[in-house]
């Protein structure tokens, strides 16, 4: 990781989108207070999609798992969210940490998501969503 690169939310106005970034080993309340600046910016920009660049990002704790589908996913249902796109990381811990955390989030919560291993791909189906 560079020195000056570090987890964060943002909001994406070529895509319309929330954008977290997360990187590296995040304790369960570093993690979880990107996720609600994420779930801030969705409500207040009034935007229905989101992407999670993940790649290097390492693995969630089993609490963090559950935290987002107890807590998470049912808040960004309530404040709008449709379309989730995921830069997927190549560490197999990290793809299954993932799979954990959104096994889901389509089901229960009816959130379109996608995994893409570029963020411009990504992007891109982002803004074919409207």
């Amino acid at each position: 990781m560079k020195e000056n690169e570090v987890s964060n939310a943002m909001y994406d106005l070529r895509t319309n989108a929330a954008i977290g970034t997360f990187i590296g080993f995040l304790s369960p309340d570093e993690f979880k207070t990107i996720a609600n600046q994420l779930l801030d910016i969705l409500e207040k920009k009034k935007v229905k999609k989101q992407l999670n660049d993940i790649k290097r990002m390492k693995v969630l704790k089993p609490e963090v798992q559950e935290w987002l589908n107890t807590v998470w996913f049912p808040k960004a249902q309530k404040v709008g969210l449709k379309y989730f796109a995921f830069v997927v990381p190549d560490d197999i811990f990290g793809k299954m940490s993932m799979d954990g955390a959104n096994r889901n989030a389509k089901d229960t919560f009816g959130i379109e998501i996608q995994y893409f291993n570029t963020i411009d791909n990504a992007k891109n189906w982002l803004i074919s969503k409207n």
